[in-house]
Parts: C-alpha cells; structure tokens; sequence
C-alpha cells in the first residue's frame, strides 16, 4: 500500500512538474525583413505563442496587449525550432515578450529593441563569425586553442555580447563543426545553449543577420534561424542609413546565377541617385575573396563576380570569415589582372577573418610577402565593433581578454558607444579604422564638446569642451587613414592641421569614459 501511495505521489509530482516549468529553451532573435518594424522570436522545446507589449508585464502573460502563435518550425540536426515572426512594431522602442507553451507554462520575461526608421539616427552592430570549436581526439584539441577549450573562448564573446548591448549582432558564419565530426546534434545543443549568455541580465536579446559558412550544412541557416530560404538577403538598416547584404559563399559567385542576378538588380536599384539609394552599403559572406591566413587562398569567382559589382555600385564595407586570423584594409580595389587588391582612395574596406574562438591560423603574407593593402594583420579571439551615422563608419576591434574589468552597458539608445574596460586591439595603425563619407554635411555639435572653430580653417582648429575633459584626440583624412593623436585634459584644445590635407578631414575625440564623438572639419 505505502509502495502504491509512493508511485501516485512521485506521478503527481512528475505532471505537476511538467505543467509549472517551461518547456520552451534556447531562445533567439533574427531578422528576415525591416528591422524596424519586424523580428523573428525563435525557441526550441515546445511549441508556444508569444505574448508582448511595450510596458513590462513581467511573467504575467495574459497582461500583454499582443500575442502570435508559430509562423512555420524549423528542423535540422535533430532539433525543433519554432518561429513567430512579428510585425507592425513600432520602431526605436523596447519590447517585452513572454513565451507562454502548449504545456501551460511561461518563460523568463524578455525584451528586444526594434531598430529606427530615421537614416540620421546612428547604428553600433558587432559583426564577427567562425564560433566552431576545434578537432579533439580523445577529448584534446588538435588544433590550436590558446585558452586550452575554443568553448571557452567562444563563451567569453558571448559573455561581451551581453555586457556590450549592441543594436544587433552580424554574424558571418561556421557556428559549429557540423559536416566533419559525428555529434553535429550535440554541437548545435552547445551552440544555442552558449548563444544564452548573450542575453543581458535585464533580460536584453540582440536579434542576429546571420550568413551561412563552409560547416553548415545547405539550409542550416534557413531551418535553424529562420532567415530567407535561399540563405541570400539583404535589409536596409535605419531608413536607408545601411544596405546590409548577406551572400551565401557556398554558391559559387558567378556560376550561381539566381545569386549573382539578384545581387546585380538590387545594386542597381539601390544606385540610381534617388529616394531608395542609402547613405552606405556593406556586405558580409563567409569565406574571404583574399585570405590572409589558412593558405592564402584566391576566391576567383568572388574576384570575377562579386568584387567588380561591389566597386562598381558603390560598397563601403565588407566583412569577411574563415581563416581565423584578423585583418583590417586600407581602402582597396581589384587591380587590373584582377588577381589582387591595390590601395585605392576611393576603394573599399574589407575586415575579417572569423576569430569568434575558432582555432588559431598563422597569417599567410608576412614579411617580404605582407599585402600592402592589409592595414594591419593579427591572430587573437575577437570580433568588431561598428558604429555607423551619416557621415562615417567607424570600426573597433573588441578583444576577448579582461572581461571581468568591462562596466556592463545600460544604455539603450540606438548608436551607442563601447562601454568603459573593454579591450581594444591597437596595432601599428591606430585601434579604429574610419570610413569617411565626403557627401555628408557637416556634423552637429553634441555631446562633450561645446563648439569647434573656425570652419573652414586653415592652420589651427579650437576646441571648446562643455566640461573638463580627458581622453585621446584623433585626426582622420577623407580616406580615413590616422594623421595625428593628441592627449587631450582640459576645457579647450586647440588642433594643428598645417599638415593635414585639404579638404574634408575628420576628428575622433575618445573620452576616458569610453565614449567617442566624430566631427567633420573642413580645411582650406
């Protein structure tokens, strides 16, 4: 009798288990269309309907004015993901959602911010990409791992990502090792379990542009995500501020001709001087057109293909994966055998390779055999920072390193900058690449400076501080390239230019507390 009584009681607290916890797991945002006005909230588990709102209604689900059940489910690797995606928001506010499940039960409360619909409100993404882990025999990594476990180190971007509050995340690919080792179940399982520390502790989710890599399999990207079927897209970001393309580099760049023409005719309809033109263009794909490291290897069909109608229609930036090394370029084109990139004041930038904990790669060109177009080359786990409004983008490259010293961000507002203690990579030339656009008008005074004066102006440039500042003062050419650095500690500064170079010339003022200011100056 007391064995019968002991089993109903162990079944009632087995189904009063069942129905009290959620059921729902490894939560996710992505994009497929405006990112003003839409997202993609994606889980695993069990099926659901998301309950949201503007004002935080906690785990109290029936509070929320607005709720949409599963658009379509997803497969791939043995999991499940569920997929609702939500529209007619509002754009630049905050948004609480609950997954409420078939079960009965609720998740942790969440929130996400759309981005805005205005081009003169600024954007900060971190774009980086090759999170796999390395080859292990008999559970020791055969490849080179610095930390001892490339988890561990995927973990700690993961962890930035969090402290960071970024408007969105870019990633450019090879999430898990996938089509070489046996448990591909077991490695997406980890994948999406680690993408939950991105989640700030606030309950703060960062949607993802995802691309497919060279270890997914073919619609990976599409099942798991939710992205466009073709695993091929481009959105525009802020009202037309970002064209943001991502192109698949599983398809072979000119053979793949749905790509290509679809490449071809959206450049072409967003380069014709009107209203739909943006103010920039960026591309991301996965495997790099020139790689620095691996074997150095020529991606002749990207050259052929991709590149001339990058240079062609006016690209700014691209951001490229895969040989876990990092890079930064000077402004660059292909050159006329088009088996290389040359410097080139009005060419394009392009970073990369995908250090997101990825084994370690040596550098191929060193030496005698560096690219000259190759500002700065290294090999260390890190993605980028990118802060991007009307008259530049500006890129840092955040390092995995001294994460404990990091303020967590709080701020909210779209564009924000780096928060104080994180660790930049500063090489021979300067810890921020700057792309400047010589169309923009002169940029408004805000923020820690009070005036800049004279403009135009021909020798000296006076700087007039709200308040005592200190910092760096950096000046950048039309062609972002880092012309001088001064301390700056005081209310005022006063900036030779005697050396910098006509025209249109600009100044980057990083404050000790983290925070970074752009002005355009004009020299005659």
């Amino acid at each position: 009798m007391k064995t019968t009584l002991y089993i109903a009681i162990l079944a009632l607290f087995t189904f009063t288990c069942k129905i009290s916890f959620s059921t729902t797991n490894n939560y996710l945002l992505s994009y497929r269309d405006d990112p003003a006005t839409t997202v993609v909230v994606s889980w695993g588990g069990d099926d659901g309907t998301v309950y949201y709102g503007t004002s935080d209604e906690g785990t109290n689900y029936t509070n929320y004015p607005s709720n949409h059940t599963t658009d379509r489910t997803g497969n791939a690797h043995g999991h499940n993901r569920y997929f609702a995606r939500l529209t007619g928001l509002t754009p630049n506010t905050m948004y609480y959602f609950v997954i409420h499940d078939a079960n009965g039960a609720t998740s942790n409360r969440f929130k996400f911010k759309t981005l805005s619909d205005d081009p003169n409100d600024p954007i900060s993404f971190i774009n980086g990409g090759d999170t796999r882990d390395g080859f292990k025999v008999f559970g020791i990594y055969t490849e080179d791992c610095p930390s001892g476990d490339c988890l561990e180190m995927r973990r700690a971007g993961n962890d930035l990502v969090a402290l960071i509050r970024p408007d969105f995340v870019a990633f450019n690919g090879d999430y898990v090792q996938n089509q070489i080792t046996s448990d591909t179940q077991q490695e997406w399982d980890t994948w999406l379990t680690d993408w939950q520390r991105t989640i700030s502790s606030d309950g703060r989710m960062y949607p993802i542009m995802h691309s497919r890599g060279n270890h997914e399999d073919a619609s990976d990207t599409y099942e798991l995500f939710d992205i466009p079927q073709e695993e091929y897209y481009a959105l525009n970001f802020h009202g037309g501020l970002i064209r943001y393309y991502s192109l698949n580099t599983e398809i072979d760049a000119c053979n793949g001709v749905n790509q290509l023409n679809w490449l071809t005719s959206d450049l072409q309809m967003h380069s014709s001087g009107g209203l739909s033109d943006p103010v920039w263009k960026i591309a991301q794909y996965h495997s790099p057109t020139y790689a620095i490291g691996k074997d150095g290897n020529l991606e002749t069909d990207q050259m052929s293909c991709w590149v001339n109608l990058f240079e062609q229609y006016g690209v700014d930036l691209v951001s490229e994966s895969d040989s876990h090394s990092t890079k930064w370029t000077w402004p660059c084109k292909a050159n006329s055998n088009n088996d290389d990139f040359e410097q080139a004041n009005d060419g394009i930038v392009y970073i990369g390779e995908g250090q997101w904990g990825a084994p370690h790669r040596d550098i191929y060109y060193t030496g005698a055999n560096e690219k000259p177009y190759v500002r700065n080359h290294g090999t260390f786990d890190n993605f980028f920072f990118i802060k991007v409004n009307q008259n530049s983008i500006t890129i840092q490259c955040v390092k995995f390193e001294n994460i404990n010293s990091v303020t967590p961000s709080t701020d909210d507002n779209l564009g924000h900058d780096l928060p104080a203690g994180v660790t930049l990579w500063n090489p021979s030339n300067g810890d921020m690449v700057v792309i400047t656009n010589p169309s923009a008008n002169v940029a408004e005074v805000e923020g820690k400076v009070d005036a800049i004066f004279p403009v135009p102006a021909t020798s000296e440039v006076n700087i007039q501080f709200k308040e005592n500042t200190s910092g760096t003062l950096e000046l950048y050419n039309a062609l972002g390239k880092l012309c001088k650095s001064e301390s700056v500690n005081g209310t005022t500064h006063t900036l030779d230019i005697e050396d910098a170079c006509s025209g249109v010339n600009y100044i980057y003022i990083k404050s000790e507390d983290g925070t970074v200011e752009s002005y355009k100056i004009v020299k005659e």
